[in-house]
């Protein structure tokens, strides 16, 4: 059971969402066709307001080059068709009548970010005045337009991910956006903070403005032997719809996690206090490594010292761990202390008790003593397997 009433040490600010409760409310006013059984709500926090919102996000992103889509001309038309005649395979990047180019910069330079301002603003005016001799600036100024079919901005996260951004206006405005844009931030949008498969985009919602006291409502209803959920504000106002239910089941996992794993919390809290900046959320079903009797979590550690069990024990609860698990990743640049320009990755292992179904028999006693770690929620019965925390220089 989720407790909300949060006190004010700021090692108890974060929480996603509460348990659910059966309510008596009149959907009539957002939806026109008939609600069958019960109506549940769930108090939400803004982290979670934030993460399932369907609205577009504006962010700022580094713009370190652009991909160009060229017009074939008509020579390219004709040896398509005759690689075709002659059964040769084709470039697979090549899409009907254009055929691609990567432009990209290959400058490590940055804004400066000295103390003193008038030496960070003589540095930008030398950035500047170096900007016609940047390759890519002399690529992108002499290129033939009439050739141009299309150009995307590609964009560069602090973890060194790169993505192409759709741009608006026509091809000269398109390239004159890369020509301002270039190895500097730029303003962008995404559709939304949910991006695909489990990944959420954190970088759009403001951490230090996060206030533990405001909840939201996520209400969960039947209709057409369908499960819809929408979100309403803190006076039960209709605020949007949740396009996608899998989203649920992954904030359930998210609060599991936050309340039993202290490096998470301890994350998302230096991102409240302005000490760090979130990045990525992911979700997933199964970690790249696999424990063994050799590597084997701490919770499983501890117990192997104080009780007594067998190796062929051992063996049976080993069979189990690599099932059923649920993971849970953030990642964050700190901004203070010798943390930064580091990108962690915080990674909380959540296990369901139904895998261990097998060992109640076997070994009762390291059964009953996980027993007494899980707690309950609409995500399943799970308990913190394991907690590790990584980092990589940006």
């Amino acid at each position: 059971m989720t407790n909300l009433n949060i006190d004010n040490d700021v090692n108890n600010k974060v929480w996603i969402i509460s348990d659910g409760r059966i309510i008596n409310l009149d959907l009539s006013s957002i939806t026109r066709e008939e609600v069958t059984g019960p109506v549940t709500e769930y108090r939400i926090s803004e982290i979670v307001r934030y993460l399932l919102n369907p609205a577009p996000i504006k962010l700022e992103e580094k713009v370190i080059g652009c991909k160009v889509h060229y017009k074939v001309p008509p020579s390219g038309k004709i040896n398509r068709f005759m690689n075709k005649l002659t059964f040769k395979k084709e470039d697979p990047a090549n899409n009907g009548n254009q055929y691609t180019e990567d432009i990209l910069s290959t400058s490590k330079l940055d804004l400066p970010s000295f103390e003193d301002d008038e030496l960070n603003f003589h540095m930008i005016r030398v950035n500047e005045q170096l900007k016609p001799f940047n390759p890519v600036q002399k690529k992108l100024s002499s290129l033939d337009r009439e050739r141009v079919h299309e150009i995307t901005a590609t964009c560069e996260d602090i973890g060194r991910n790169r993505y192409q951004i759709n741009l608006q206006g026509s091809i000269n405005d398109k390239i004159n956006f890369i020509l301002k844009s270039l190895t500097k931030k730029a303003k962008i949008t995404i559709k939304k903070a949910y991006l695909l498969n489990g990944l959420f985009d954190l970088r759009g919602y403001l951490f230090e403005s996060f206030n533990t006291n405001n909840d939201y409502h996520l209400i969960r209803f039947s209709q057409n032997n369908q499960i819809k959920y929408c979100v309403l504000n803190r006076d039960y106002k209709f605020e949007y719809w949740v396009d996608d239910n899998a989203m649920i089941n992954y904030l359930h996992l998210l609060e599991q996690s936050v309340q039993t794993d202290p490096k998470l919390k301890e994350a998302l809290n230096l991102c409240i206090q302005g000490k760090a900046k979130p990045l990525k959320l992911f979700f997933s079903k199964q970690s790249e490594q696999s424990y063994s009797e050799k590597h084997l979590p701490m919770v499983y550690r501890k117990m192997l010292i104080t009780h007594n069990i067998a190796p062929n024990e051992m063996e049976i609860i080993t069979d189990t761990l690599n099932n059923n698990q649920s993971i849970v990743f953030f990642n964050y640049v700190p901004t203070t202390g010798p943390g930064q320009q580091k990108l962690f990755t915080n990674i909380s292992v959540m296990h369901d008790l139904k895998a261990l179904d097998s060992i109640k028999e076997h070994v009762p006693r390291v059964y009953s003593e996980i027993i007494k770690k899980t707690t309950d929620s609409d995500a399943g019965r799970l308990y913190l397997l394991d907690s590790m925390r990584g980092y990589q220089n940006v």
